[in-house]
């Protein structure tokens, strides 16, 4: 080690609260003090989304380099090559969430080495020496169907004007959770007739996005709840803080968004699990089955790359244009 941070270090302890803050808990009871510091510091780098599961993978991490009686600065490749075997064989892991576990703990090797904490890292540059099974084109996300999609925003509206609006902007808009929850009265405006809301995009972009009428619809009745009347009363909307709260008037978590969609889904009799992101997933199928153009649809979902949209779009096909349809026909019976 050619750098080492004391323990009263005023950062230090500042990324530490940070951490807890994001996930309870969730280094200190695999880290030593030295590597929960350094973890601390670089998930102080990322956004609270991205902080929060790289905070989950250092953890996964850390306890698996503690199986092996091993500091995490003195991992080797061999300890990567096993772990990555035991995520995707014993823990099933998928290959996207194998690929970004691996790439949480190499950035964070990374960090390390940048800043004189460590002389090397473990993980190799690259996925391919570590024999990672691709990730698939095709999206695997199986979200809600037309009329599934409409029975969920049925039971939504049953529960109340909140939960209808949580779950119409996710469908209509195809917001990542993150969005949603960090909407603020602010962001929301008219701009030369359209409705429109300001995110806070995957990276720190901000985009400005219009609203379904269906959606704005939904958005104003909750508004005017906040404000505390119907919305055939015209209250008027909250003039600032955060558009969708629970009962405390906190905002809305993203464990909470989730239940709200779970809650929603089971009422309809949906049987497949179903998440906030089968909603943006449904949101993106619907777009591209109303011959949206994928560039478009690109722009909308806040995508970076083309090829994310692409994903979806690869799996939409793999039923709904499936050869097995087309010789149907052919032996029929009289």
């Amino acid at each position: 080690m050619s750098n080492s941070l004391s323990p009263g270090a005023g950062p230090a302890e500042l990324g530490s609260a940070v951490v807890v803050s994001v996930v309870p808990g969730a280094l200190a009871a695999a880290a030593t003090p030295q590597a929960e510091q350094v973890a601390a510091l670089f998930l102080l780098t990322y956004k609270p989304t991205t902080a929060s599961a790289y905070a989950v993978d250092l953890k996964q991490w850390f306890a698996w380099c503690a199986l092996f009686d091993v500091e995490p600065f003195d991992a080797v490749r061999a300890h990567v090559d096993a772990w990555s075997v035991h995520l995707a064989d014993d823990g099933k892991a998928r290959p996207a969430t194998l690929a970004r576990k691996i790439s949480a703990v190499r950035n964070f090797y990374a960090y390390a080495v940048d800043s004189g904490y460590a002389s090397t890292s473990p993980v190799p540059a690259k996925d391919k020496a570590l024999h990672l099974p691709r990730v698939s084109r095709k999206s695997q996300t199986l979200g809600p169907d037309r009329e599934e999609s409409a029975a969920m925003l049925a039971e939504a509206a049953k529960r109340g004007v909140r939960d209808e609006a949580v779950v119409a902007m996710l469908l209509y808009q195809g917001l990542r959770v993150s969005e949603l929850c960090g909407i603020d009265v602010e962001d929301l405006s008219s701009q030369r007739g359209h409705r429109v809301v300001r995110l806070r995009r995957k990276g720190g972009e901000e985009q400005d996005q219009a609203i379904a009428p269906p959606a704005a619809g939904c958005l104003d009745a909750w508004l005017a709840e906040r404000g505390g009347a119907s919305a055939s009363d015209g209250a008027p909307a909250p003039a600032s803080g955060p558009v969708f709260v629970g009962p405390e008037g906190a905002r809305l978590t993203r464990y909470q968004v989730e239940w709200i969609v779970e809650s929603c889904a089971r009422a309809a009799g949906i049987e497949k699990k179903i998440s906030p992101h089968s909603l943006r997933h449904a949101c993106t199928t619907m777009l591209l089955d109303a011959g949206v153009p994928l560039r478009d649809i690109q722009v909308y979902m806040g995508h970076a790359n083309s090829a994310t949209t692409e994903r979806y779009d690869l799996g939409r096909q793999h039923l709904d244009k499936s050869p097995a349809y087309a010789l149907s026909g052919v032996f029929a019976r009289d």
